[in-house]
């Protein structure tokens, strides 16, 4: 017995000993983000002149964009070498874990630069309205910068995208393929906890209307008619206990939402299935899809299907007062009558001899409640766009559009020139 005893103790202490030298000799993780340094210096310099400078964060987009202010100039940055995951037109698993990982360094971060993709100065990238940086970030002014673009590549919640000759591309390599050996967030096998994978809760457009909060970030289904349709976007009602509820979905990103075979044409009756989501304090649908062949919800439940075509979606009609205080008739179609302009504005960037402008347009409704109206790049024919000077002492018979919110002032967007009818 004491043979057994003393057979079994030595094997335990072996076992133990293979444990412990198995952990003593396991990689440990390294942060590359702290052993990078900024190097380049950016004092008294500023981005667009040096390819370096201190700014300020305006907003977050998701991931991999967001704006900044430098010389009190707005900026559009695409963080280079990174893409997470979509979590605002198209949504994919990881997307919102990233986007909330990026927005709470930036909202937090004590001082924030920017470094151009080359270290030299920027230039449009081939949209023409972002530029490619890296952003670096120190949390406390003691502290040293660090590296977001290779941090989110290092915690998984992004892909390695440095090109060959990239700054930084051998430290992003290093980076990627350890968050690749260690499964992290995009490299996991698990599922996102912020991502709904379920085939979507029933709903009608009153709730997601009235009452969005709950189901922020899920996915819903409903049925709705199309009233009208504006570059990205598609704005949907429907009539619920004898009231007229509206939504708006994002159509970008996907180009079976927005050709000819769409279901998301103004008269169509669709089954939406998309997730509800706040953009830019707006609340909105989006990450949709569209087969014309899945017709089925039964068989593709997280597609959207089109029920039915030629239906006569009219307006609502309503008063001043009411726009006024539209909180609950938001995104829907409505139609005002008798309005006299008293005011007109035209952004200078949106000023063009044959480039229709964006305008606001304030007017006074029969009972002297001061409205706005907010116009699209809107043209009468081709090449001749309705500008500020078709506005100015003009009286509408009546037009018509959809409540929208800006800044906190409720108003009609006109997306169509016929929807608009000038007194002679």
């Amino acid at each position: 017995m004491k043979k057994i005893n003393s057979f079994l103790v030595t094997l335990g202490l072996l076992i133990l000993g293979f444990v412990l030298a198995s952990c003593n000799n396991k990689e440990e993780k390294v942060d590359y983000v702290s052993n990078l340094k900024l190097e380049q210096s950016y004092a008294g310099k500023e981005f667009f002149a040096d390819g370096i400078g201190e700014v300020e964060l305006y907003t977050c987009i998701d991931g991999d964009t967001a704006y900044f202010l430098t010389n009190n100039e707005e900026v559009k940055i695409r963080f280079v070498s990174v893409d997470t995951p979509e979590s605002t037109g198209k949504i994919e698993p990881w997307g919102k874990t990233a986007s909330d990982y990026t927005k709470n360094i930036l909202t937090n971060a004590d001082t924030i630069v920017l470094q151009s993709s080359t270290g030299s100065k920027p230039s449009a990238d081939s949209t023409g309205s972002r530029y490619l940086a890296f952003i670096w970030y120190k949390m406390t002014a003691s502290d040293e910068f660090r590296n977001l673009n290779l941090e989110l590549v290092q915690e998984g919640y992004s892909r390695n995208k440095a090109v060959d000759g990239a700054l930084y591309q051998d430290t992003f390599g290093q980076a990627g393929t350890q968050a690749m050996k260690l499964a992290l967030h995009v490299w996991s096998s698990e599922n996102d906890p912020n991502y709904d994978y379920s085939n979507g809760q029933n709903v009608t457009l009153k709730e997601i209307a009235i009452n969005p909060e709950p189901y922020l970030n899920k996915r819903v289904n409903f049925e709705a008619y199309v009233s009208r349709v504006y570059d990205s976007y598609c704005y949907l009602q429907n009539e619920v206990d004898g009231k007229t509820y509206g939504t708006v979905i994002y159509l970008g990103y996907d180009s079976t939402l927005t050709g000819t075979m769409s279901p998301f044409k103004a008269g169509n009756l669709v089954r939406v299935h998309g997730f509800v989501q706040q953009f830019n304090g707006n609340w909105q649908v989006a990450g949709c899809t569209f087969n014309a062949f899945h017709t089925d919800p039964e068989k593709y439940p997280q597609e959207c299907q089109l029920i039915s075509k030629g239906h006569d979606v009219q307006p609502v009609e309503i008063t001043g007062a009411e726009l006024n205080n539209g909180a609950e008739i938001m995104r829907t179609l409505v139609k005002l009558d008798n309005l006299v302009v008293t005011d007109t504005y035209v952004g200078d960037a949106m000023v063009g001899d044959v480039v229709a402008q964006e305008m606001t347009i304030t007017c006074k409704t029969a009972d002297g409640t001061s409205i706005q109206l907010r116009t699209g790049s809107l043209y009468k024919a081709y090449n001749d766009p309705l500008t500020e000077e078709d506005f100015k002492d003009a009286t509408l018979t009546s037009v018509i559009g959809i409540v929208d919110n800006y800044e906190g002032t409720y108003q009609v967007r006109l997306v169509s020139y016929s929807d608009i009818v000038f007194q002679k």
